[in-house]
């Protein structure tokens, strides 16, 4: 393994180093799901940046798919002691480069200096390379951010003159302010609550506005992880609309903005105590100001007297059912 890596340093290939801080991390120490799903949210990005920049173009000459994913796939080679840094490099490129150019290098590059775009102006558009998946991918990765990480730090390696990016809280929602907003003059954003998901014959489902407007939301492939976490939700839904004569109203969906169940920034208590320290159950009983229950009379009156709790967890358990379906491509 270690001839091989430095085979592949030795070259030059352009890679990037990853570093992460925040209360979870230690020394050369972070959460395993958390390392995972940076580098897949990274890998995806890069991937789909590739086919932004070098796509099927209309009159047939663009590189396929598999070409594309395979040249921006990038390969842990270094794992820093001392901090939670990993450095990673894209695939080796094939010795003819062809028409293309290297995909990998120009997708790690518009990745870098489309964030830099995004962190430093405002933008009339989108920076080249990027689109509403590619955002999409972005916010997701900002989920870590929600579990005790502080930031992600890229910087570029082997020499190559290219910016240095924090992902942090702030810049995610710069991400979400893109998000949410329409990015052509043929797209509108729809406000509502997000129900009847369907995954037979296409991605669908129906959005209710606080008005009472209906609409039938058509999704991509790229939105079928985000589906089970915003059914029953308020979402902010961007894309492109259609009103049939009939009255049916039709949302082609590019990007999902969920409006509630978010943590935003840094949860800190009344007492300044940050959300991730630990503390007892007396430290906390005294921090929020609950008493202990006396009297379990007055708490079992709160509850309805005609609410059956069978119903509830028949509901609970076809939510489940309807969830899974979803998530597995629609198939029962």
């Amino acid at each position: 393994m270690a001839n091989s890596i430095q085979h592949i340093k030795s070259k030059g290939i352009l890679g990037l180093s990853i570093s992460v801080e925040g209360p979870r991390v230690g020394k050369a120490r972070v959460s395993v799901d958390d390392f995972a799903e940076i580098m897949r949210r990274t890998q995806q990005a890069l991937k789909r940046i590739g086919q932004v920049l070098y796509g099927e173009s209309s009159i047939g000459k663009g590189r396929k798919k598999r070409d594309i994913e395979d040249l921006c796939e990038i390969f842990l080679v270094s794992w820093k002691p001392g901090s939670a840094v990993a450095e990673v490099e894209l695939a080796e490129p094939p010795a003819q480069l062809g028409l293309f150019g290297y995909i990998g290098e120009e997708s790690l590059k518009a990745f870098l200096k489309g964030m830099e775009a995004i962190q430093t102006e405002p933008i009339p558009s989108l920076p080249v390379g990027y689109d509403g998946g590619v955002l999409q991918t972005c916010d997701s990765l900002g989920r870590v951010l929600e579990r005790g990480i502080d930031s992600i730090k890229f910087e570029p390696r082997n020499g190559v003159a290219l910016p240095s990016i924090s992902f942090d809280r702030k810049f995610r929602e710069r991400i979400r302010g893109l998000l949410g907003k329409p990015l052509g003059q043929r797209q509108a954003e729809k406000v509502g609550r997000l129900e009847v998901l369907n995954g037979h014959g296409g991605l669908t489902g129906r959005l209710w506005e606080a008005d009472g407007t209906k609409w039938l939301c058509i999704f991509k492939p790229d939105h079928l992880e985000l589906l089970p976490d915003i059914w029953l939700r308020t979402v902010k839904l961007v894309g492109e609309t259609v009103i049939e004569q009939g009255g049916e109203r039709t949302l082609s969906v590019e990007s999902i903005l969920p409006l509630d169940g978010e943590i935003g920034e840094t949860a800190v208590a009344e007492e300044g105590f940050p959300f991730w320290s630990s503390l007892s159950l007396e430290e906390l009983a005294e921090q929020q100001k609950v008493s202990p229950a006396e009297d379990l009379d007055a708490i079992s009156a709160l509850w309805p007297v005609d609410d059956d709790p069978d119903k509830l967890m028949d509901h609970i358990l076809s939510d489940r059912s309807a969830r899974r379906r979803i998530s597995g491509g629609g198939h029962s």
